[in-house]
């Protein structure tokens, strides 16, 4: 009996080496290789007919028909396993992108029908509409009113407030301002959201806030404050804080989360403001500001809990000053902000320098300054301790750190124009954000009756370098030009300066 269990175990151990010789010849079929090139990164204006072509070279031992094809997307921020959205099943993609403003990784696929054996390549798509990314043009109408240009890689749209607000803002313009990652209620699919939006203010006291994506407004003088604004209200800014979003006016400062909320105001902090205010440690050490009322350097911290004058044992007889421009300038890793002001009756101008939120010097400034008679004034951000002012059409830069000044030649600028703007913009990406789009421009502002003429230009050594990189024209009197970029702006990258790398952007 034994022998024949025996035979049997052995019977079947023969069987199953059988079925798994049998079974093996998959194994024996060649594995070859697909080697996918680099795909280059894109920026694309979404809905208006622009495509995304990619012709990616491929090196493989399999033969065309034994090879598939796919394209797939997703946003960056919605990750659900990249095969959950194919766009295309072919070798060349010419895709039409019409898509929400963002960024997007996209994956081409290529697979051996043989065997299923497959390689990957992936590239970075910033998606941006027609508004969302670009320069922002705050200009004067014919009729003293207030409007917006935009100019993207796309070219210059005219006229922003007329074509999406039905009208122009009443008013000369006052001031434009970016509120990146602003909370807000969005009225059409009524729900709180958050979203980069410009602000803008005008001498009538008006003020709108619209989303930069498609211009949707989100606050004006109606809907900003949980109370009925007052009519002697005079809005003057609002500007992102390291995690709020903060608003000046002649009332005081108010300010709301950047966290999904109504981003509605409440009651106001102190009294009275300007449109002058500086970011201090990105924003850790809150704000420093000018105030019309008291004709002072104030603070106020970034919770928004207590605001107090700056301090500082001066005989300078500060009750009639006003203030004409303020700067952070950031060179070698130390912050320095500057206040300008001059004394409405005697005509004597003040430099206020300011480190770590403290007044360190008021410095009266000698009349033979052109920075003590020019009337436009802007400082540089990260690239020298300069300040700019244009005199008698002429462009000058005072070191406030060696105290000297210097003429600045500007090239590419045609006869007979005048020079009516200067600004340094930048945007300033750190470790913790995307640098590709980086950028540090010198932009000069030129006017030729009611056309304006806006100049970009390299900085070498604090000064606009060479010919301009780009320029742009439109209609109307240029008063501020302001970058905003589709990114998002977290908590992390407004600590620049407590990281090393400096501000993001210029307020």
């Amino acid at each position: 009996m034994k022998k024949y269990i025996i035979l049997s175990v052995l019977f079947t151990l023969f069987g199953l080496v059988s079925c798994y010789d049998d079974d093996s010849s998959l194994g024996t079929k060649n594995i070859g290789d697909i080697t996918i090139g680099t795909l280059e990164d894109a920026s694309i204006i979404s809905y208006s007919g622009n495509k995304l072509i990619r012709e990616p070279e491929i090196e493989t031992t399999y033969p065309d028909d034994q090879l598939t094809y796919a394209w797939y997307i997703y946003k960056e921020d919605q990750d659900k396993g990249f095969r959950t959205n194919k766009i295309d099943s072919v070798k060349n993609l010419s895709y039409e992108v019409n898509l929400p403003a963002g960024s997007y990784t996209i994956i081409f696929e290529a697979t051996a029908t043989a065997n299923g054996y497959a390689a990957t390549a992936e590239m970075k798509l910033a998606v941006s509409t027609t508004f969302s990314q670009g320069f922002y043009i705050l200009k004067e109408t014919v009729d003293w009113n207030t409007e917006l240009d935009v100019y993207t890689q796309n070219g210059l749209v005219s006229d922003l407030l007329a074509s999406t607000q039905g009208e122009a803002l009443s008013g000369s313009p006052r001031d434009l301002s970016v509120g990146y990652s602003q909370a807000f209620i969005d009225t059409e699919e009524n729900k709180m959201v958050n979203a980069n939006t410009v602000c803008i203010t005008t001498e009538q006291n008006k003020l709108i806030c619209l989303r930069t994506v498609d211009m949707l407004k989100a606050f004006d003088n109606s809907n900003l404050l949980f109370e009925e604004m007052e009519a002697d209200e005079e809005p003057y800014c609002l500007v992102r804080s390291l995690a709020s979003i903060f608003y000046f006016s002649n009332k005081g400062i108010r300010s709301s989360s950047t966290s999904e909320n109504s981003g509605k105001m409440g009651f106001p902090l102190d009294n009275g403001g300007s449109k002058h205010v500086q970011l201090v440690n990105g924003g850790f050490g809150g704000h420093v500001y000018w105030n019309n009322t008291k004709h002072r350097v104030m603070t106020v911290d970034y919770s928004c809990i207590a605001a107090s004058e700056v301090e500082y044992n001066t005989e300078i007889n500060q009750d009639n000053l006003e203030c004409l421009s303020s700067g952070l300038n950031y060179v070698g890793g130390v912050e320095t902000i500057y206040f300008l002001c001059q004394d409405k009756v005697s005509g004597t101008r003040y430099l206020y320098l300011l480190s770590g939120g403290k007044i360190v010097e008021i410095r009266p400034l000698s009349s033979a300054l052109h920075l003590a008679q020019g009337g436009i004034i802007a400082g540089n951000g990260m690239t020298g301790t300069f300040i700019y002012s244009v005199h008698n059409n002429k462009l000058y830069a005072y070191n406030f750190d060696a105290e000297t000044e210097i003429e600045i030649p500007v090239t590419g600028l045609p006869a007979g124009e005048t020079i009516s703007y200067i600004f340094n913009l930048y945007w300033n990406m750190g470790p913790f954000g995307d640098t590709s789009l980086n950028f540090d421009n010198i932009v000069i502002g030129t006017q030729k009756e009611n056309t304006y003429t806006v100049y970009l230009y390299n900085i070498r050594g604090g000064q606009p370098y060479g010919d301009p990189v780009d320029k742009f024209s439109g209609e109307g009197k240029l008063k501020s030009v302001r970058y905003v970029c589709q990114l998002v702006v977290d908590q992390t990258a407004m600590l620049g300066p407590m990281y090393g790398y400096g501000p993001c952007f210029p307020y």
